[in-house]
């Protein structure tokens, strides 16, 4: 057995295509089904996912509440309805979200060759307690699976997979590598746009490559490591993340320039009495207050 997870933002979305129901990769009636559904009154996609998200409404914090993990097992492997059942259940606990204070819905897919389950957690308990946490999951799964088969009798994950270190050493280095210059890079202070943050990429040996749609906002990101090509989620930074970076900073940019305009104008200001500011002047304090502002 292995486990494969995301996270989002759109329970229905994401229900949607556990019934095998979504626009262009619809299933037959008898390819998708529901599995279980816990703390939660069972229905179509629509209605659950409702539900979901009004308890997802109550963390103020939480951008990303669905949590949607594939739990799959090699083809011709026999798994039985319990152990089924048992393997989403015991997952959620191992992971961090027991079900007796989470969201579950399970639904299984029979369009494949070897039996899978898509799991949808809601990541905010129904008790208002703390959210499941996402860090470092992709390192926690393989020994909660592991645990997992063993307890339930099915078949162990090859040895050779059982780390990440062991199954490529080249690349888990250049991974390590790649976070270490973005987590530096993207700290300080004086950053700028995506074209200095490819100079300062160049300057540590690594190369990015950046996808956009045709409106021209950044879609996707990936980097490349002493000749190991890494995508930006497989180290924790999405486009959408360096987007907010980079979005964020040319804000403070143009509040920064409004202030130092202010700033200038009003040493400029003549006292008590005088004559007042020129037009010209006038006309930059408007612009001014609106950069200050925006």
């Amino acid at each position: 057995m292995i486990a494969k997870t995301t996270t989002g933002s759109d329970f229905e979305g994401a229900l949607t295509y556990g019934a095998g129901k979504r626009e262009g990769k619809k299933k037959e009636p008898d390819q998708a089904s529901l599995l279980i559904a816990i703390n939660i009154i069972p229905g179509n996609p629509r209605s659950m996912a409702q539900q979901m998200q009004a308890t997802a409404n109550l963390s103020v914090k939480i951008q990303k509440p669905v949590w949607h993990t594939i739990l799959s097992w090699k083809a011709g492997e026999a798994v039985t309805f319990e152990q089924k059942i048992a393997a989403a259940k015991r997952y959620c606990e191992l992971i961090g979200a027991p079900v007796k204070r989470h969201q579950v819905v399970v639904y299984e897919h029979l369009d494949k060759r070897h039996a899978h389950l898509h799991l949808y957690l809601n990541r905010v308990p129904i008790d208002s307690g703390p959210a499941l946490r996402t860090d470092n999951n992709f390192y926690r799964q393989p020994a909660i699976i592991r645990q997992i088969s063993q307890e339930l009798g099915m078949l162990p994950l090859p040895e050779r997979r059982h780390s990440i270190k062991d199954l490529n050493p080249a690349r888990e280095a250049a991974r390590v590598r790649l976070v270490q210059a973005l987590q530096c890079i993207l700290k300080a202070e004086q950053r700028g746009g995506i074209d200095w943050f490819t100079q300062q990429l160049a300057k540590e040996r690594i190369a990015v490559r950046f996808t956009h749609d045709r409106g021209g906002v950044l879609r996707g990101v990936s980097f490349e490591v002493n000749g190991v090509a890494l995508k930006g989620r497989e180290v924790g930074y999405k486009a959408a993340e360096l987007r907010q970076a980079f979005t964020v900073r040319s804000l403070k940019s143009v509040q920064a320039l409004g202030l130092e305009l202010d700033a200038g104008l009003a040493a400029t200001k003549p006292s008590r009495g005088g004559e007042g500011v020129p037009p010209l002047a006038a006309g930059k304090t408007k612009a001014a207050k609106k950069l200050g502002h925006s």
